[in-house]
């Protein structure tokens, strides 16, 4: 008769048990993760680094894009208006050629072209650094119509650097005026490094020849 008893208090000791321990490693992961942010300082503004090491660098440079997009005012370009694109380049290194800056630059221009810029391949033309002549500069702040599109459309150029960090690597971004050199649209943002942006910057690839920094055996005399 009292076997019974003791034997439902077992097993609500063990199920007890086992729920304490669950909810014991689920604050403990949470709190690791804190500490390796607050260690190493490498959370950033808006969530921590092992989320943002989470996401697609495309998806990161597309909201980057989205920034740079609606930052252009409404009198700034028409519709028609030629953007251009260079490569992003290394600030420290401008001679690094490291696909890094090429794979950042065309998913900023891709969703750049979906939000309806016209990304123009090449060089600008000599022209595109000049006003059309006769054209009065007040008629772009101020058109008759409430558009630009009446009135010969501006070039632009899309241009960008980036800074590699032992964390992050610190992008900006800016689209420049080509005729007054106005800058209408700027951003900054980050990127984590994570092992698929260490196979876009060769200079931060892992070398698994690297002889250990421990001694491993004795010399004998």
């Amino acid at each position: 008769m009292i076997k019974t008893p003791l034997i439902f208090l077992a097993l609500s000791f063990i199920l007890a048990a086992q729920g304490c321990g669950n909810r014991f490693w689920e604050d403990t992961k949470r709190k690791s993760s804190n500490t390796y942010d607050y260690v190493f300082d490498t959370a950033p503004t808006t969530r921590s680094f092992h989320d943002q090491a989470a996401v697609p660098i495309e998806e990161i440079n597309y909201q980057a894009a989205n920034v740079l997009y609606s930052n252009v005012g409404k009198y700034e370009l028409s519709s028609r208006s030629p953007v251009y694109a260079k490569r992003f380049s290394n600030r420290d290194n401008p001679e690094d050629t490291a696909i890094f800056g090429t794979v950042v630059m065309e998913q900023v221009v891709d969703r750049l072209v979906q939000r309806g810029l016209v990304i123009t391949g090449g060089d600008p033309k000599p022209a595109d650094y000049s006003l059309p002549t006769g054209v009065d500069p007040e008629k772009y702040a101020r058109p008759t119509t409430g558009s630009l599109d009446n009135l010969p459309p501006r070039a632009a150029m899309l241009s960008g650097a980036y800074v590699i960090g032992d964390n992050f690597v610190y992008l900006s971004a800016k689209i420049t005026r080509l005729d007054d050199r106005a800058v209408i649209s700027a951003h900054t943002w980050t990127i984590p490094v994570t092992d698929n942006v260490r196979q876009l910057l060769p200079q931060l690839r892992r070398d698994d020849g690297l002889e250990p920094s421990v001694k491993t055996s004795f010399d004998t005399p």
